[in-house]
């Protein structure tokens, strides 16, 4: 299989260099004066004859918020936007609380401290909107965990695996809480989804670049993975992996930009600005993948023209 339309990266090194530069942004991608957490996508008027909106409360980190390369957030094209779109066209208007805040981590969702909520903290800003709207959502999505294990890449010269295995234990005693108390205040009937994360790690795998402890990084989103959806499952909320969409486990040759990589690091160019921009965050085409993977998952889950 040949792909042509992105440029793989000219050198091994500036692949190292965006995950680590990413890893920062990650840690302080909020702006000083962040934009609203409510504030997110308006959809268009429903017309007089169609159902009514139900609510649609969407949580978590910079893939949420719609973080681009340079630090602006574009949350109209997000995949919650794009997701509640997908819906719409299929016959359910939603509309969207988008709460996603940068560089948010398990820890600071249930605490606070990376985005300004009237509530305190992005968990607890979801679980008073969940109250006022009770009776009215329609479903809760949820990206976390991920901004936990970049922070252990150091300067783009090694990994920090110590620091990986943290991350890993953190999630794996935070999660649980978070998707138990979002269960709590959605009702037993509101669909929760959990959305997994990519690997951005199998990328770098594939280059020719001495960086200690990228094979336990690359591990360490396996993990990180496992441990996501172990909680969702314990907290009566659904798992939505990104692994077929991501080919995380495909790695067949493909040729991309003129070099030959495996088809799960091509896909990883393809879906986010890491060979472009030198950003992890999901480029346009990723954010619509995405889109569509949970709009599929919420279809399954009951979401539809009633709601």
């Amino acid at each position: 299989m040949t792909r042509s339309t992105l440029p793989f990266l000219a050198v091994a090194s500036a692949l190292v260099l965006a995950l680590s530069a990413c890893a920062a942004d990650a840690e302080v991608a909020a702006p000083s004066t962040p934009a609203a957490p409510r504030a997110s996508s308006s959809p268009s008027p429903t017309p007089a004859d169609a159902a009514p909106e139900r609510l649609y409360v969407a949580l978590g980190d910079s893939l949420a918020a719609g973080y681009q390369p340079g630090g602006t957030e574009l949350r109209d094209t997000a995949y919650p936007a794009l997701t509640a779109n997908r819906l719409k066209a299929a016959g359910a208007s939603l509309e969207v609380e988008n709460l996603g805040c940068s560089g948010e981590t398990t820890t600071s969702l249930i605490e606070g401290g990376k985005c300004t909520f009237d509530e305190g903290s992005q968990l607890e800003q979801a679980e008073a909107v969940l109250a006022e709207r009770k009776g009215q959502v329609a479903l809760v999505t949820i990206d976390i965990g991920g901004n936990d294990l970049l922070a252990c890449v150091r300067g783009g010269a090694a990994i920090d695996a110590a620091c990986v295995d943290k991350g890993v234990d953190t999630v794996e005693k935070n999660l649980p809480t978070i998707l138990e108390r979002l269960r709590s205040a959605a009702g037993p009937d509101v669909p929760v989804l959990v959305l997994g994360y990519y690997n951005p790690w199998v990328a770098a795998q594939t280059l020719d670049q001495p960086v200690a402890g990228v094979e336990e990084a690359a591990q360490g989103y396996a993990d990180l993975s496992d441990a996501i959806e172990a909680a969702a499952e314990g907290a009566g909320a659904t798992f939505v992996s990104l692994d077929e969409a991501f080919a995380t486990n495909d790695s067949t040759p493909t040729e991309i930009g003129g070099r030959t990589i495996p088809e799960n690091a091509a896909r990883v160019c393809t879906l986010t600005n890491l060979c472009t921009a030198r950003d992890i965050h999901f480029s346009d085409e990723g954010a619509a993948t995405v889109a569509r993977v949970l709009a599929d998952a919420a279809t399954t889950a009951g979401v539809g023209a009633e709601s």
